[in-house]
């Protein structure tokens, strides 16, 4: 059980990581700068780079897919929320 629950956890923060870096990289190539935007393109290949040569052993991968389903959706739902709002 306690597989389940870090790697949901792990899973969850890896939504926001990846929320986080989506909206960095947006604010960066709005900028348009050259190098802004070639350090937009180069921060997620690098951290893509990373994960691929270092990856983690997953123990329980229903925790990591249900952490990811319910990352998305709680983005999804406050996203919506917050279009709702005046």
């Amino acid at each position: 059980m306690s597989d389940f629950i870090g790697n949901l956890v792990l899973a969850l923060l890896l939504v926001l990581l990846l929320r986080v870096l989506y909206a960095v990289c947006a604010m960066l190539v709005r900028t348009r700068d050259g190098g802004n935007i070639a350090f937009a393109i180069a921060l997620p290949a690098g951290l893509l780079y990373i994960v691929v040569r270092n990856p983690v052993p997953v123990s329980s991968w229903a925790g990591l897919a249900s952490g990811a389903l319910l990352g998305a959706a709680l983005l999804l739902s406050i996203s919506r929320w917050q279009r709702r709002r005046p």
